[in-house]
C-alpha cells in the first residue's frame, strides 16, 4: 500500500522536476514511453545476481541520491514523512485493522528476510549448483557421444576415401582366383591325357610282350621239333666233351 503511494506521488511530481532521468527505475518507468519499434538482434544482458539497495525495504537508493543535491540529507524523509502525514490527515488513507495486520505481516516477512533469507539464499545456490552440475554432466555426456558420433564419421569417411585401395584388393584377388581355377584346369587336363596316353602305352606294350612270348613260344616249340633223337644225343655227347675240356684246362692253370 505504502509503495503505491511512494510511487503515485513520485509519478506525480516527476514532470516538473529537473534531470528527471536520474531518477531510480524504480520510481520513474511508469512515466516512461515504452519503445514500439522492432526489437535489437543484440544480446541481452545477463540480469544482475543481486539486486539494487533499499531503504525501509521498498524505496530504492536512487531516490534518496536523486533528492540529497536538492533537499540534503533529511529531504526524503521529510518528503515521505509529510505525504503520510498529509494522506492521514485528508483521510485519504484511512487506518482500518488490515493496515496493522499489512504492518504486522511485512514486518514479520522483512524480519524474516533479513534473518533467514541469506541461509535461504545459500540452500538455493546450492540447490541450483547441483541441477547445474546435473545438467552440465549431461552435456559434457551429449558432448562425448557427439564427438565420438563425429570421430567415427569421420574415420568412416576416411575408410571411404580409401576405398579404391580395398576395390584393387579385391579385384586382384579375383584375378588369382581365376588364375587358380584356370591353372587347376589345365593340370585336370594334363593329368587326364597323361592317364589316356599311359593307358594306349600300357596296352601296346602289353601287346608287344604278348607278341614276343608268342614268338618265342612257337619258334621253341618248331625248334624242339625239328630236333630228331640221334642229333639230341649227339648234341649232349658235344656238350660233355666241351664240359671236360674246360675242366682239364681249368685243373691246368696255376692257383694265383
Amino acid at each position: 500500500m505504502l509503495s503505491r503511494v511512494v510511487l503515485s506521488a513520485a509519478a506525480a511530481a516527476a514532470p516538473s522536476l529537473k534531470n528527471a532521468a536520474l531518477l531510480g527505475p524504480g520510481v520513474l518507468q511508469a512515466t516512461r514511453i515504452f519503445h514500439t519499434g522492432q526489437p535489437s538482434l543484440a544480446p541481452v544482458p545477463p540480469l544482475p545476481e543481486h539486486g539494487g539497495k533499499v531503504r525501509f525495504g521498498l524505496i530504492p537508493e536512487e531516490f534518496f541520491q536523486f533528492l540529497y543535491p536538492k533537499t540534503g540529507v533529511t529531504g526524503p524523509y521529510v518528503l515521505g514523512t509529510g505525504l503520510i502525514l498529509y494522506l492521514l490527515s485528508k483521510e485519504i488513507y484511512v487506518i482500518t485493522p488490515e493496515t496493522f495486520s499489512a504492518i504486522s505481516t511485512i514486518g514479520f516477512l522483512v524480519y524474516v528476510v533479513k534473518k533467514y533469507g541469506a541461509s535461504v539464499g545459500e540452500f538455493a545456490d546450492k540447490l541450483n549448483e547441483q541441477k547445474i552440475a546435473q545438467l552440465e554432466e549431461v552435456k559434457q555426456a551429449s558432448i562425448k557421444q557427439i564427438q565420438d558420433a563425429i570421430d567415427m564419421e569421420k574415420s568412416q569417411q576416411a575408410l571411404v576415401q580409401k576405398r579404391h585401395y580395398l576395390f584393387d584388393v579385391q579385384r586382384n584377388n579375383i584375378a588369382m582366383a581365376l588364375e587358380v581355377t584356370y591353372r587347376e584346369r589345365l593340370h585336370r587336363v594334363y593329368r587326364e591325357v597323361k592317364n589316356r596316353l599311359d593307358y594306349h602305352i600300357s596296352v601296346q606294350n602289353m601287346m608287344r610282350q604278348k607278341e614276343q612270348e608268342h614268338m618265342i613260344n612257337w619258334v621253341e616249340k618248331h625248334v624242339v621239333q625239328s630236333i630228331s633223337a640221334q642229333q639230341e644225343k649227339e648234341t649232349i655227347a658235344k656238350c660233355i666233351a666241351d664240359l671236360k675240356l674246360l675242366a682239364k684246362k681249368a685243373q691246368a692253370q696255376p692257383v694265383m
